[in-house]
């Protein structure tokens, strides 16, 4: 699977990706040099919206981003066969961090989540990194019903010779 690196004009995109699974890390800083020589020592695919930097693109790979919204910023990377959708990868990562989420047991989130959450859900999952706990709550039903238009535009508009 492809790993990604977005930079500061980027930031909404981020944690959509994460979302759809995809190895994402979020430059926050502004200089280019940087930028590329990160993306060639952990071979990352550089997304920005800087037009400038595709022309220095030649030693590193860099997609350019024409949207403006996050949720269509998805869009347009799985129209143009950048991203290919695995349903066993959503919300497998962390939104806040990019760590791989790890399942825990029930009893394990007792008093680290609120007590109407502990007793109404019983999967949880946990980062490794920042400990973050999440859950399928209401606020992922939301990002569902995206996620199934996106899965939908895959289906109807995906090919062969998607990136993978």
């Amino acid at each position: 699977m492809m790993k990604f690196l977005v930079d500061s004009m980027l930031g909404g995109l981020v944690k959509g990706l994460r979302m759809l699974g995809f190895d994402t890390l979020y430059y926050r800083g502004q200089d280019p040099h940087e930028l590329i020589q990160m993306s060639r020592l952990q071979e990352r695919v550089i997304l920005t919206r800087n037009a400038r930097l595709t022309a220095k693109g030649v030693e590193a790979r860099v997609i350019l981003i024409m949207e403006d919204n996050p949720f269509l910023q998805l869009k347009e990377l799985l129209k143009r066969g950048i991203i290919v959708l695995d349903e066993n990868a959503f919300f497998s990562r962390c939104l806040l961090c990019n760590s791989l989420l790890i399942k825990i047991g029930w009893e394990e989130v007792e008093g680290e989540v609120p007590d109407f959450i502990f007793y109404h859900h019983h999967e949880f999952h946990r980062c490794p990194q920042c400990h973050q706990i999440y859950w399928p709550g209401s606020h992922q039903e939301g990002m569902e019903k995206r996620l199934k238009d996106l899965t939908r535009i895959q289906g109807v508009e995906g090919s062969s010779d998607q990136a993978k």
